[in-house]
């Protein structure tokens, strides 16, 4: 048995599409088809952040026992893209040999390669159109090293963790995004800080600086990576997007909130930084 989802012609950074992009996820698991085809051939755009979510549900299909392939039109630049990006060849278990030098390339996260994820943000970091002091690139060094840690060390990702990136020369901005299949931010904080609090507030609870799960582990600070990256898209004029559980939030010239009326696996973190070179960002 074999179902076809289709995809829309263009998946833009709105709430639209998140909420779409949720949908698909609860129809691929709870379909009783074995095989599912996600169909792009109508599909002509996909905002770089979303490409760790869509290459996570080739693995979360498969921890469900679904075999997932990827339908793009026969020369189409989204199928380029997806090539450009990486994720053609690692959902193809192949070396990465498509991705193209403007492309932080889709990958699995594995903590305990240090020297990788370093290597991983560094790329992020060179290929962010902005200057940093040594101390602020530091900083957003460290900022960035926790969203990864958190997405395995928080989340109890059974079905990976993933991210991907892109620097966009044309329209000027970069987008990486990291993407656990866990339990979801909202949905730990009701666990261990207050099980009363609604999806929202867990969020902004988790947004607020020093707040974490898991305050001086071995002595490390934490809860700063997503309230300094806010800071710092707040100053850059770019986005934060957070994806999880049943809540959408969005940190762009203002904050925003939405509740989606289906809930998606974990917690999907996405950034976008717009290029500035009239500016050099430090620390506080």
């Amino acid at each position: 048995m074999e179902k076809s989802i289709l995809f829309p012609s263009s998946l833009n950074n709105n709430i639209n599409t998140y909420k779409f992009l949720a949908n698909i996820q609860n129809e691929l698991i709870d379909s009783k088809e074995s095989n599912i085809i996600l169909d792009f051939t109508n599909c002509t755009f996909s905002h770089a952040i979303f490409t760790s979510y869509i290459g996570a549900l080739a693995y979360i299909g498969k921890a469900f026992g679904k075999n997932i392939t990827y339908k793009t039109r026969k020369g189409s630049l989204l199928g380029e893209y997806f090539r450009n990006s990486g994720l053609y060849d690692h959902i193809m278990q192949q070396p990465n040999t498509h991705s193209n030098p403007n492309a932080i390339p889709f990958m699995s996260i594995n903590m305990k390669d240090d020297s990788g994820i370093i290597e991983y943000i560094d790329n992020i970091l060179e290929l962010a159109p902005i200057r940093l002091t040594d101390q602020g690139r530091e900083v957003l060094f460290k900022n960035i090293y926790e969203i990864f840690n958190n997405s395995v060390d928080h989340s109890r990702a059974n079905h990976g963790v993933y991210a991907c990136g892109h620097w966009m020369p044309k329209k000027k901005y970069l987008s990486f995004s990291v993407y656990d299949t866990g339990i979801g931010i909202p949905a730990l904080i009701k666990e261990k800080i207050d099980n009363t609090l609604s999806s929202e507030s867990a969020l902004q609870w988790a947004l607020k600086r020093g707040n974490s799960t898991k305050q001086l582990l071995r002595g490390i600070p934490r809860g700063l990576g997503l309230s300094d990256l806010q800071e710092f898209i707040r100053l850059n004029d770019g986005a934060l997007n957070i994806f999880s559980n049943d809540i959408y939030y969005q940190c762009k010239n203002e904050i925003n909130f939405e509740h989606l009326p289906l809930p998606t696996m974990g917690t999907f973190i996405g950034i976008t930084i717009i290029a500035d070179y009239d500016h050099i960002y430090t620390i506080k």
